[in-house]
């Protein structure tokens, strides 16, 4: 001990000779900067030098003639653009040096890199040297840019189908052979006729195609008959692809647009072109076979007024990923990954995810639920089961039966929670209607109020009018139920061993998720993908999860969920965008 003592004593008394010793005032600040001072004096020494001839002209003299400035700073050496690395589409500052791309960064007027954003109005001078966030992926576009095998012409077959043999053509010939088509591959041996589109395009009078289509959907439904269909457009059948088949349509319809991922922009550009312009039904992208049964999902619950609802990150205090998450299997993971690890630095946010696998997303994640592959609208409906049994639902937002309601509780939507189901055969059939009831017309839906039915237009925004939330009764020998009923019927028709069955989660482990996604008031959201709906029930299951967001009544509120996919799209919030 003494020894120990002893040695100690002589270490501090050498460390306190040292501390005397150093230069007095120099801190690490200054260090630093120092060396900084001097790595950049070694560079401009070597500059002068021309010891560095790959750098010449990247950096070219200041203002006042002192200080190299930096080209790539400067604002005449950057382009505005969008990164078409993936869909999230972030903007991008494509900075080119002696006319050749030289580096990509965020760019500082857009919210998907720059949080917060610059104002618009920012002089170029100034934004030039700020520089936004971007991913190794979007980073990556200057090796998509350089790649040597980027097509850069029209290439057409120069041998046989997989030979992968190609010759480059004019464009002024490629849009012939598209047009004109042809014997295109006569000089291969290929005698075939290749129609083009000229051809194809066969019916080009837009009120005779009106006409043929309202009365080919007639014939389809048997409303008129063949002899009917082919005596009114005689002097068109040779338009239809098959004059038997009037229901299939124009030969038009011979045209098939098949794209992969196709972006905004260029989609709607499409769409219209195939749609309006050239009269082809048939135009599709990766999203019919990807994932529409989620956007389906969303358009049905909303009424069809959108598609896509996204967590509001900035605000809300949990989000639970389901299928998805803000680093993988998303979109806008930019800009997600920012708002999600800036909220659980800053906010305290909390995460939880849903998903088979233990994902980067649910590693990180405070809790993680993992699911059978294919179970996921069951462990929606088991979350559903433990809301209504410990009544963590919003029974204000949930009583609103039309707009005015909505509007006095300052609520920003409403639901059919209240209006009453006409059942049939032990199933819902149809909503009841003020008419059914001669208590109003046709227009107007019924909900139980103080035990009686009560008339309800949801779109009035005079009465306020709320409907009771829990309906099983007859009224006037209709069997009815209200939706809620319905749901809370459904989601309590299992017991909690055959939810852990289905599901292979446990309660004891679904309870603090459930429990945490109902104790922030309307601040909570989930965010769901391709992960639930990518199953024979995909819609179901998707329509599933999105009610858990409804049951909270957070749609449309800061921190709950929003139309517009949020805070990530390209289109953004801009006037004539479809967000």
């Amino acid at each position: 001990m003494n020894h120990s003592s002893e040695t100690a004593t002589k270490n501090e008394a050498k460390m306190q000779s040292s501390n005397q010793e150093a230069p007095k005032g120099l801190t690490r600040r200054q260090f630093l900067g120092n060396c900084a001072f001097v790595g950049g004096a070694g560079y401009l020494a070597l500059h002068s030098a021309g010891m560095l001839p790959e750098l010449s002209g990247l950096a070219a003299a200041g203002p006042d003639g002192a200080f190299p400035e930096y080209v790539l700073s400067k604002p005449e050496s950057i382009i505005y653009t969008t990164c078409l690395q993936c869909h999230v589409d972030c903007q991008v500052k494509a900075k080119h040096w002696d006319g050749v791309l030289a580096k990509l960064t965020g760019n500082p007027y857009s919210p998907q890199n720059y949080l917060p954003h610059l104002p618009y109005g920012t002089a170029l001078a100034k934004s030039a040297k700020a520089d936004g966030k971007l991913c190794a992926k979007g980073q990556a576009g200057i090796q998509t840019y350089a790649d040597p095998y980027r097509v850069r012409k029209v290439l057409k077959r120069a041998g046989p189908r997989g030979s992968n043999k190609w010759q480059a053509i004019s464009f002024d010939q490629f849009l012939n052979e598209v047009v004109e088509g042809g014997e295109l591959f006569k000089a291969l041996g290929d005698s075939k006729h290749y129609p083009g589109f000229k051809e194809v395009n066969a019916l080009r009078d837009r009120k005779v195609a009106k006409a043929m289509a309202a009365d080919a959907k007639k014939f389809a439904k048997g409303e008129m008959s063949l002899e009917e269909f082919k005596k009114k457009h005689s002097a068109n059948l040779d338009k239809l692809i098959d004059p038997e088949h009037p229901d299939l349509g124009p030969k038009n319809n011979a045209f098939v647009f098949q794209a992969g991922r196709i972006e905004h922009g260029r989609k709607e550009l499409i769409k219209r072109f195939i749609y309006d312009s050239f009269g082809s039904v048939n135009a599709y992208d990766h999203t019919t076979i990807c994932e529409q049964s989620h956007h389906i999902a969303h358009s049905e619950l909303t009424g069809h007024k959108t598609h896509h609802l996204k967590p509001d990150l900035l605000e809300t205090e949990f989000v639970l990923f389901w299928g998805t998450g803000a680093f993988t299997a998303n979109f806008g993971l930019t800009p997600m990954s920012e708002r999600v690890t800036t909220g659980v630095v800053e906010r305290g946010l909390k995460t939880a995810v849903v998903d088979p696998r233990l994902s980067n997303d649910a590693a990180k994640a405070d809790w993680w639920l993992p699911v059978k592959p294919g179970a996921d609208g069951a462990l929606a409906f088991a979350f559903m089961r433990w809301m209504f049994e410990h009544k963590r639902y919003d029974e204000r937002f949930l009583a609103n039966a039309n707009r005015a309601a909505a509007n006095a509780k300052k609520e920003p939507c409403f639901t059919n929670s209240t209006h009453l189901v006409v059942m049939e055969e032990g199933r819902p059939a149809r909503l009841l209607t003020a008419k059914d009831l001669g208590i109003g017309d046709a227009a107007q839906v019924v909900v139980m109020r103080g035990g009686k039915p009560l008339a309800v237009d949801p779109e009035d925004k005079s009465k306020p009018v709320e409907g009771e939330l829990f309906v099983d009764t007859t009224l006037q020998g209709f069997k009815v139920k209200t939706p809620l009923a319905l749901l809370r019927e459904e989601a309590m028709s299992r017991s909690w061993e055959e939810y852990e069955n289905l599901t292979g989660v446990s309660l004891e482990r679904l309870q603090p998720v459930v429990r945490e996604l109902t104790n922030h008031g309307k601040k909570a959201a989930i965010d769901l993908y391709r992960g639930p709906v990518q199953h024979t029930d995909g819609f179901y299951a998707g329509a599933a999860v999105i009610t858990l967001n409804v049951l909270i009544g957070n749609p449309d509120w800061a921190g709950g969920i929003s139309k517009g996919g949020g805070h990530w799209h390209e289109s953004g919030g801009k006037p004539g965008s479809l967000y």
